[in-house]
């Protein structure tokens, strides 16, 4: 059995069994020892020989019980990541930021996500076989610039990997609808498919009973113009539309946690740049190592042959 003693201890393991031994009074303990009287008593009374931890029993935070309770819902309920976490409850709980979360999921045993919650609900299945023109869409939170925030609309075509970014000042239909214009004149062939999630920019589905409507939303009458079928993703599973959660992390790693920016300006350069570089010399495994913008090429090559025969 092994017994751990703090480096400072005066009194090995010995010692302790020695004291345990109730022969000897507790002041002939002490002057054989050396010991302080009210040292050998605690030992002779002790159920363990092992030194107790020093760590604080009452930790030092400004969280409340409700917050952190906010904090690991957050985190167990969608999985999301410290920084997601971070963006998504700034507004609610004052001076938060993301070592404070951390150290919240920690003391919760939540530092790493457990696999029961990973695997719960979630069953990986292999996408149906589609041609192009399957986008999955879907918004990212951009940081703070001198206190405002932005937004990242991000496409990406489920076959041919081309990405599309936006840009926003809002998180709304408006800015919604704006992106899918966008979307539609920048991509070279038609789109059948849209996967979005059930946010407000993308459909109302998301609003609570009480304020349900018979209105169409402004990104599903541009669906319908262009006979487009819109299709969202069941509601708090963001896996099921994982390609552009994938490319969204790619945003995160390669732009908005390398760089700091002094404008909005700077950040929309540095995210065109990201994609012009990612359809242009980003070779994909999935496309047999050619480039998004390669395997549109051939791709539109062998339409045009199947038209002239």
């Amino acid at each position: 059995m092994q017994i751990k003693l703090h480096k400072n201890a005066k009194t090995t393991l010995a010692i302790r069994i020695e004291i345990k031994n109730p022969k000897e009074s507790i002041y002939s303990l002490a002057k054989k020892f050396n010991l302080g009287w009210a040292t050998v008593k605690r030992w002779r009374f002790s159920e363990s020989l092992e030194d107790k931890s020093s760590r604080p029993h009452k930790l030092n935070t400004t969280l409340t019980p409700e917050q952190e309770d906010l904090i690991c819902f957050e985190r167990k309920q969608f999985k999301k990541t410290i920084e997601d976490i971070f963006f998504t409850l700034e507004d609610k709980i004052p001076n938060l930021y993301p070592m404070k979360i951390y150290r919240c999921l920690r003391r919760h045993d939540l530092g790493v996500l457990p696999e029961e919650f990973v695997k719960a609900e979630r069953k990986v299945r292999k996408f149906r076989k589609y041609g192009i023109g399957y986008l999955h869409i879907d918004l990212l939170y951009a940081p703070k610039i001198n206190k405002e925030r932005s937004y990242i609309y991000t496409a990406i075509d489920r076959v041919a990997k081309i990405a599309f970014i936006m840009l926003g000042k809002r998180k709304n239909k408006e800015t919604g609808a704006k992106f899918l214009k966008a979307v539609i004149a920048f991509f070279p062939y038609k789109i059948n498919y849209i996967l979005t999630d059930n946010g407000f920019e993308f459909s109302y589905k998301a609003l609570p009973k009480g304020k349900k409507t018979k209105k169409i939303h402004p990104f599903d009458k541009i669906c319908q113009k262009h006979k487009i079928q819109h299709r969202t993703i069941k509601f708090k599973h963001p896996w099921t539309n994982g390609m552009v959660e994938n490319f969204n992390k790619r945003i995160k790693n390669r732009v908005l946690t390398r760089y700091r920016f002094q404008s909005i300006f700077e950040l929309n350069g540095k995210l065109l740049d990201f994609v012009d570089d990612y359809n242009q010399n980003k070779r994909l495994k999935s496309l047999d190592y050619k480039t998004p913008a390669q395997y549109l090429k051939e791709k539109k090559d062998i339409i045009l042959q199947r038209i002239v025969i």
